[in-house]
């Protein structure tokens, strides 16, 4: 009885170091698209998230769950809000597929250093 249980012992491993390899192709996580209305959360001094996707007709709004900050366009001064404290929102309605970098101007700069995002819009 050893002796078989032995020999199916080492048949299966000569079988399993002698199977090819199958080679996995590589998934490409496709960021969701937001339509309609879209939130990114202002806290602990950064975007979540920092990168959001949304389709052309999309209102974006930025909701401030601690301290004070802004939300300013990056580029041709587009979208700029008040300064917003704790429980305050700020919302823009994207009509143009586009990137639109913005950020914070009290923790972060227009060159997208720190507290910065990035809406990316699509058809």
């Amino acid at each position: 009885m050893k002796r078989i249980v032995l020999t199916l012992t080492l048949a299966l491993c000569c079988l399993a170091a002698s199977a090819t390899p199958q080679k996995m192709g590589k998934a490409k996580a496709k960021a969701p698209v937001a339509e309609g209305n879209a939130v990114v959360t202002v806290s602990n001094s950064k975007f979540e998230p920092k990168v959001l996707t949304v389709k052309a007709g999309t209102t974006v709004a930025w909701q401030n769950k601690e301290g004070a900050h802004t939300v300013i366009a990056s580029k041709n001064g587009l979208f700029e809000s008040d300064t917003l404290s704790a429980g305050q929102s700020f919302s823009y309605k994207f009509t143009k597929a586009g990137k639109y970098p913005y950020y914070c101007s009290f923790h972060g700069d227009a060159q997208g250093h720190d507290m910065a995002g990035t809406i990316i819009v699509v058809k």
